[in-house]
């Protein structure tokens, strides 16, 4: 099977994994809102966060492996998967253990002591954040066994995980609504059950399928557990960026704005999470092959493959981004009836912040390829320390909670040019300038005009479901045409016609006969 066909084979099956889990996740997003209320609403998602704060540790470990593995397989040195694979679960385990650590010390102090929680929800707010603490411990010594089927490009595996995570949440919405114990603790009970069902599988799979491969077996390699760990400790930097730009601002927004605002934060979260999920599962499926062409010495396909990625992973966001922009009032008032203060103007922010985001993301594949993300997570990764600081300032002089957002955005641009100029660092090939013609004009030029065809047509119809309708269906008739002639090469083009003529030749005799 080609490249580009195992590419859409695999991004195919991540994007049936999606439709349901985000189908579901915003179903139920409105169950359990209703259900929670706001307030406990807000107390959980800010809890989970400060667990999450402190696993930003295993983040980096996880890309770490995740790349060794992939390499592995795609090198002709004949690098030993089995023993990456055994060294990563040992360093996971260790870091699970510092995590619950570090979370039942400074973190149990920090939710005790300076988070704004009502004293009635006290109770209930430490049985979410012991159960967090247990979710990330599982999540941590998982990470090697979902890095494999990554790296053996088993997508399909996450669609069947999908239908049960979705009937799953289905479950749990229901059983909230049925009232049978304090929902704040039901809900974190079932969330962790659910975590704990699904990591059991990924692990059954990955023995049964890989057989040896994802064996543990005991690894003295003391230069194996160097390179994953330096790898891993210049990501540090990064993945503590990652995390303290959306947990930081969320407990930032705690401190200054309450659990209110932090209900808004959690609905934006969901949108964003579901949304960006659409780029995601496709940078899953194009990581694995363009780092195997790095690996294999094909530094041409992986540049063309690595501008194709950016260009489409920016222009399937904006499909789905652009129209909610323009259309999140209503949306948020269909959805939710009574949406939090504050939710449309953070999605709208945080959205325009995610379209660049999808460019970042598909340049830093290029880079953590090589395996050299020293510079990448020095220079992209340290902004963090300017960003946090500025949102407190702005927060605490009485500035509205959406400027948080904006900080962001400025630093996300800013990181753009950071990336283009440690990937040509890396990869003498790389030309920054073919870089912003191929790929920054092109993706600009393309959504020019679907964007003013559905904000003529949003300012001539009065708010309605039908105009919703309406602004996502032309928004995506007027960029289809576009994309076909400006998106992709004129290879590619005379591939897709070819190929539809011989289906309708196909047809034709077919019909005939």
């Amino acid at each position: 099977m080609s490249d580009n066909k195992r590419i859409a084979k695999n991004t195919a099956f991540l994007y049936i994994r999606m439709l349901l889990v985000m189908g579901v996740s915003l179903y139920t997003s409105r169950v359990v809102l209703r259900n929670l209320g706001v307030e406990d609403y807000g107390l959980y998602n800010v809890i989970g966060g400060v667990v999450v704060m402190l696993s930003f540790i295993n983040s980096c470990a996880a890309g770490a492996t995740s790349r060794f593995l992939t390499f592995s397989l795609g090198s002709k040195k004949g690098y030993n998967y089995q023993q990456i694979f055994s060294a990563a679960f040992y360093i996971h385990v260790v870091i699970a253990l510092i995590i619950a650590l570090l979370g039942e010390t400074i973190g149990l102090w920090y939710v005790t002591n300076k988070m704004v929680i009502p004293i009635h929800r006290m109770d209930a707010a430490l049985w979410v954040f012991q159960l967090s603490i247990l979710s990330c411990f599982v999540s941590f010594t998982q990470v090697p066994y979902n890095a494999s089927i990554i790296a053996h490009e088993k997508m399909n595996v996450y669609a069947y995980v999908g239908i049960y995570e979705a009937i799953g949440k289905l479950g749990v919405a229901y059983i909230l609504s049925i009232g049978i114990w304090d929902n704040l603790k039901l809900y974190a009970v079932l969330l962790f059950l659910l975590t704990v069902s699904i990591s059991l599988f990924y692990r059954y799979y990955c023995v049964k399928k890989f057989g040896s491969l994802c064996s543990l077996i005991v690894v003295r390699d003391k230069r194996l557990y160097s390179k994953l760990l330096s790898y891993s400790g210049w990501d540090l930097i990064g993945c503590f960026s990652g995390v303290a730009r959306s947990q930081g601002v969320n407990i930032i927004l705690n401190l200054f704005c309450g659990p209110v605002v932090n209900a808004a934060r959690a609905v934006t979260y969901q949108v964003e999470a579901a949304l960006y999920s659409f780029v995601q599962n496709y940078l899953t499926a194009t990581r694995p092959v363009i780092i195997k062409y790095y690996a294999g010495g094909e530094m041409d396909k992986m540049i063309r493959l690595l501008h194709n990625t950016c260009k489409f992973a920016f222009l399937m966001f904006s499909c789905l981004a652009i129209p909610i922009i323009i259309e999140s009032d209503y949306i948020l008032d269909f959805w939710l009836v009574n949406p939090p203060e504050y939710a449309s103007i953070f999605i709208k922010i945080i959205l325009v912040n995610y379209l660049v985001i999808s460019i970042t993301n598909s340049i830093n594949i290029g880079v953590q390829a090589t395996g050299d993300v020293k510079r990448l997570n020095i220079y992209a990764g340290s902004k963090v320390f300017v960003e946090l600081p500025v949102v407190y300032c702005l927060l605490k002089y009485g500035y509205p909670p959406y400027s948080a957002f904006l900080v962001l955005l400025v630093g996300t641009i800013f990181v753009v040019g950071i990336d283009l100029w440690v990937l040509k660092k890396n990869i003498v090939q790389f030309s920054c300038l073919n870089f912003f013609l191929n790929v920054i004009c092109v993706i600009i030029t393309i959504i020019i005009l679907p964007t003013l065809s559905v904000l003529m047509l949003h300012f001539s119809m009065p708010s309605s479901l039908s105009r919703v309708l309406l602004v996502f269906l032309l928004y995506w008739i007027v960029i289809a045409p576009l994309i076909f002639y400006w998106g992709i090469s004129k290879d590619l083009q005379r591939k897709i016609i070819s190929n539809i003529r011989k289906k309708c030749i196909y047809d034709k005799n077919r019909i005939c006969w």
